[in-house]
């Protein structure tokens, strides 16, 4: 019974671990089988690695050989190594590249004797002569000296080979016939541009008028609009076409042109235009013509100085100019008119001036 007993447990011991003793050791075994052809294959690599690096050396050996023997045939029996070998192949290396840096120093100085050998049986004064002369050249550039020889060399090209230092004027006292003929061109353009403010100021004698926004290059007058005055407003035209994109224009609120418009309206619609010129120091002028009755000149008078608010104004004759647009009238001259006009009204009256 106790037998039995004893064969049950042995029996439940091997089905919870799943294998006998004996299949154990044969798995053991296999490991074992597996590590070892590791371990042999390894091995046969490092011996096909060191079999190719013998026969790499071997090829190098047989190559180097007879560079051995031919250097103890020629009288070096103390080479015995490649470590020494190689020493006395970086030596003479060495050595080749000193020889060719003399060489390329010899060749330069060589060069440089050739201008004393030039220079004749006085060599040695001359050369001093020529030390000299490089060492005040360094003197005023000395970081390139050849240069400013060479810039003398020019100079002397320009002047002639026989010119002597007492010849030469400093350059402060030389001007040249471009340069006077520039100062001359520049004198001669200023004169021109302050004649022409000259002619197109118009002088009252009381330094109050102001030059005219719009000249031509000649500084004639350039006037901006043309004005008719009736007796029910104005009829305004542009009187210089060729301004058509001037700036000034984004300074006049719109209003009909060639029809006729009340004075207020084309007073307001210039107001802009009139304070930019008092900004600018200068005054638009504007044509100004008579067309009211003969027995409404209070209205004329009215108008004219309402459009002289803004305006220099010149008074246009009606039978000497044509009611049609004039890019530029003569400049004002009531002397010369048959008739005096009177051009400023409100310089003879304080209480209406600018």
């Amino acid at each position: 019974m106790a037998s039995r007993i004893a064969d049950e447990r042995e029996q439940r011991r091997g089905l919870i671990l799943g294998l006998s003793l004996a299949e154990v050791l044969l798995l053991l075994l296999f490991l074992l089988l597996l590590l070892l052809a590791y371990k042999v294959q390894q091995s046969q690599n490092r011996a096909k690695e060191a079999e190719q690096r013998e026969a790499q050396l071997s090829a190098a050996l047989a190559e180097l050989k007879p560079l051995q023997q031919a250097l103890v045939l020629g009288g070096a029996p103390d080479v015995a190594s490649v470590q020494l070998l190689i020493a006395r192949l970086q030596s003479v290396q060495k050595l080749e590249r000193e020889l060719a840096a003399a060489r390329d120093e010899n060749a330069e100085l060589a060069k440089q004797s050739s201008l004393i050998k030039t220079l004749g049986l006085l060599a040695d004064e001359k050369r001093l002569s020529i030390e000299n002369t490089m060492k005040r050249a360094a003197e005023i550039e000395p970081n390139d000296p050849p240069a400013v020889l060479k810039r003398a060399m020019e100079v002397l090209d320009r002047l002639g080979a026989s010119t002597v230092p007492e010849q030469v004027k400093p350059l402060s006292q030389m001007v040249t016939g471009a340069e006077a003929d520039r100062k001359i061109a520049e004198l001669e353009a200023n004169n021109d541009r302050l004649t022409r403010e000259r002619n197109n100021l118009m002088r009252s004698g009381n330094g109050l008028t102001y030059p005219s926004c719009w000249t031509t290059s000649a500084g004639q007058t350039e006037y901006i609009f043309d004005v008719t005055l009736t007796d029910g407003g104005l009829r305004v035209k542009d009187a210089t076409p060729a301004r058509a994109h001037d700036a000034a224009w984004a300074m006049v609120a719109s209003f009909p042109r060639a029809a006729e418009i009340n004075e207020n309206n084309f007073i307001s619609s210039t107001k802009g235009l009139f304070e930019w010129s008092k900004q600018q120091s200068c005054r638009f002028y504007t044509i100004i013509r008579d067309a009211t009755g003969p027995t409404n000149k209070a209205r004329y008078k009215k108008l004219r100085r309402m459009v002289e608010g803004n305006f220099y104004p010149f008074i246009a004759e009606p039978a000497k100019l044509p009611a049609q647009n004039v890019s530029a009238p003569p400049p004002p001259a009531p002397a010369s008119s048959s008739a005096p006009v009177e051009l400023f009204p409100w310089l003879s009256n304080p209480s209406e001036s600018h």
